[in-house]
């Protein structure tokens, strides 16, 4: 048996389609965002301060980072209101950009996943039905 043997990860199993398209997509309560002139949207994200370095009287340290995005990703980012799910807005950006649903889907999901890896939004995944309270009633 080698000493530096590599174990193995167990990935999270993936998360069935069906849950992410009924998730609803929320937006960061910490990042801000407006429509610039031209009617883009524009996220403004805080940046923390960097620990005093050498050249840290030198230059001056940005305080926040600005994203414009595209007329695809703002309608996007303007539905996303922790209301419509994933599937509703799906739905909403092939009927404006006129693309096959499929197209769509994989496309804002692409866009999803990139947003919640950078910590833009997350999905509020929807709640997995009671067992044993038919009716609403209790025994």
């Amino acid at each position: 048996m080698p000493l530096f043997r590599r174990e193995k990860r167990s990935e999270p199993p993936p998360i069935p389609l069906e849950v992410i398209l009924a998730s609803k997509p929320i937006r960061n309560p910490a990042v801000s965002w407006e429509k610039n002139e031209k009617g883009e949207v524009v996220i403004t994200i805080k940046l923390e301060p960097s620990k005093p370095g050498l050249f840290s009287g030198f230059v001056k340290e940005p305080t926040e980072r600005k994203i414009v995005l595209d007329a695809v990703g703002g309608f996007v980012w303007e539905l996303m209101d922790g209301e419509r799910t994933v599937s509703e807005i799906a739905e909403r950006v092939s009927e404006r950009f006129k693309l096959h649903r499929r197209e769509a889907q994989a496309s804002l999901l692409a866009y999803l996943q990139m947003l919640a890896s950078r910590g833009l939004i997350a999905l509020v995944a929807p709640s997995p039905p009671q067992e044993g309270r038919a009716g609403g009633a209790e025994r």
